[in-house]
């Protein structure tokens, strides 16, 4: 969700491994043979991320929608649309930042709101743990 590539970006450096690969004659080297297995790797871990990223998306924004329900504070009930209607991980990312700097250290929404934020990266890891799917 919060990766530092996109997905396009992690596609093209497969794609030019396979390049490499694709143009070698003859028995792989270890380091031909090392990326080989690093960009399948890499794929892998991408179908896995791609299967979950929906999941994850939807019910990290239905945890944090429910948790601004019940707050008072018009700026924060301001970002019930845009967590709701957030399209992707960078969208939901921007209006989680804008909620946390609203709250003081000690609130406890901030707190839920990490939490629900830890939920979710423990889904994504569990996830990308399960590759054989």
């Amino acid at each position: 969700m919060f990766n530092a590539l996109r997905p396009d970006e992690l596609l093209v450096g497969v794609g030019q491994v396979l390049r490499v690969l694709a143009a070698t004659s003859g028995p792989l080297e270890e380091y031909e043979r090392s990326q080989a297995l690093s960009a399948y790797s890499v794929t892998r871990l991408l179908a896995a991320e791609e299967r979950a990223v929906a999941g994850l998306l939807s019910d990290t924004k239905h945890a944090l929608v429910d948790a601004i329900a019940g707050d008072a504070r018009p700026g924060v009930r301001k970002l019930t649309a845009p967590l709701s209607e957030a399209a992707n991980g960078s969208e939901l990312g921007d209006t989680v930042g804008s909620l946390l700097a609203q709250l003081a250290p000690d609130e406890p929404l901030r707190a839920r709101t990490h939490r629900i934020l830890a939920t979710m990266i423990d889904a994504e890891v569990a996830a990308l743990a399960d590759v054989t799917r």
